[in-house]
């Protein structure tokens, strides 16, 4: 009995169904790996990145990502712990020793590991190679870095001994850089001034918490941070950080002076609130910033209590 010419059309989109399954396969097998996901090749791949962003403004600019999307700096590092751990057998014999010591210690210097970035740099320094010089400067430098860069403090240090730790930190750093001159390490040391830095300013609003008469000696210290770093790639966040101190002010001022009772100066809290409020718009109105969302959302909760305040103080 011969097929219909239903049962013939169905077969056929059955076969033509089953025909395109088999090329898709035979594509999908032919495909290339995604190149962002292969393991580095060779030491030259990985220290030929780290050269060209050796000198990276890494203290303006946030710093270069690779292929993957990761810190090119810590991903460096990790593909040349891999490629050590996969050829160590090559790697024991000494083969790119200098150059594997030297990129591992620029790679480490980038992330804020000192102490390792300088004992890497001294292994380059005491091989024979054209590396030894540069390295040995380099270590010494990192060396610098972490001694200028610990923080070791306890609570029941006075306040004054404190700042005055703040300034010789400061002083040191400045001094270091002046000393490396337009050099890969000077975005290195500008941004551990900030941190230092940042650290003062955090450690003031810190003791104005406890003593409220400090709170415009901690106004002052971020508006220092701000200004003094004004090119840093971490200006929003110093924005939102010092919009915070002041919203914070102006909630602490609402709590202990409630908006229904005659104390309440609506001056003084607006004083603190527009300059809230100004600052998380200033932020959120940068397209493209990272920091514009947290700025948005903050805005719109600090607009919220404000209008609560005012409520209170002047009901409809």
């Amino acid at each position: 009995m011969r097929p219909g010419v239903a049962q013939l059309a169905s077969r056929f989109r059955t076969l033509v169904a089953l025909a395109s399954s088999l090329l898709w396969l035979a594509a999908c097998s032919s495909t290339p790996p995604d190149i962002r996901y292969r393991p580095a090749e060779s030491v030259l791949e990985v220290v030929t990145l780290l050269r060209l962003h050796r000198d990276d403004d890494t203290y303006r600019f946030a710093p270069a990502r690779d292929y993957t999307g990761k810190n090119v700096y810590r991903a460096a590092l990790d593909r040349l712990d891999s490629l050590e751990a996969l050829y160590s057998d090559k790697f024991s014999t000494g083969y790119l020793r200098s150059e594997i010591q030297f990129a591992k210690g620029i790679a480490l210097e980038r992330i804020t590991e000192y102490e390792l970035a300088a004992q890497h740099f001294e292994r380059a320094a005491e091989l024979d190679s054209e590396l030894a010089r540069d390295a040995d400067e380099a270590a010494q430098i990192c060396n610098r870095l972490l001694r200028a860069s610990e923080v070791i403090l306890s609570p029941d240090v006075p306040m004054s001994e404190v700042l005055s730790y703040f300034d010789a930190q400061t002083r040191e750093l400045e001094e270091l850089l002046s000393d490396v001159g337009v050099s890969y390490h000077s975005p290195v040391v500008r941004e551990e001034i900030e941190r230092s830095d940042l650290r003062r300013a955090h450690y003031a609003d810190a003791r104005r918490r406890l003593d409220p008469r400090l709170s415009a000696f901690a106004l002052q210290q971020y508006q220092l941070l701000l200004h003094k770093h004004a090119e840093s790639k971490n200006r929003n966040r110093h924005l939102i950080a010092l919009a915070d101190l002041y919203s914070s002010l102006s909630r602490q001022y609402a709590a202990g002076n409630p908006p229904v009772s005659l104390r309440f100066d609506p001056a003084t809290f607006d004083e603190y609130a527009y300059s809230a409020s100004r600052l998380y718009e200033a932020v959120s109105q940068q397209d493209g910033a990272i920091e514009k969302i947290e700025a948005s959302r903050k805005l719109e909760a600090f607009l919220a209590f404000t209008l609560e305040v005012h409520e209170q103080k002047i009901p409809r």
